[in-house]
């Protein structure tokens, strides 16, 4: 069963960050199987709103994404654990 949407706003410490890896392995492991029920369906666009299903695209999306966002990670110390939520979560969501 699929937890809840697990937002990376919310992401503050280790904690919180695993917890969030865990939706979102979770939330891709759903998507997967949606996909192969009904793969017509998904042709341009994945389920859960999975933009990247490879490896190779899910880490371009993230590098684009965070790119993209002038204030992403720019806090004194280097990233934070919401910062990092953020790159995983725009791995999933940006093409």
């Amino acid at each position: 069963m699929k937890k809840e949407f697990f937002n990376p706003d919310s992401v503050n410490d280790r904690e919180s960050f695993i917890q969030f890896v865990e939706w979102l392995i979770e939330d891709r492991q759903e998507a997967d199987d949606l996909e192969r029920c009904d793969s017509q369906r998904y042709k341009l666009g994945g389920a859960n709103g999975w933009q990247n299903s490879s490896i190779s695209s899910f880490l371009e999306g993230a590098i684009a994404g965070a790119d993209g966002q002038r204030d992403w990670a720019n806090g004194d110390g280097g990233p934070s654990w919401k910062d990092l939520a953020v790159f995983l979560y725009l791995g999933k969501i940006y093409e």
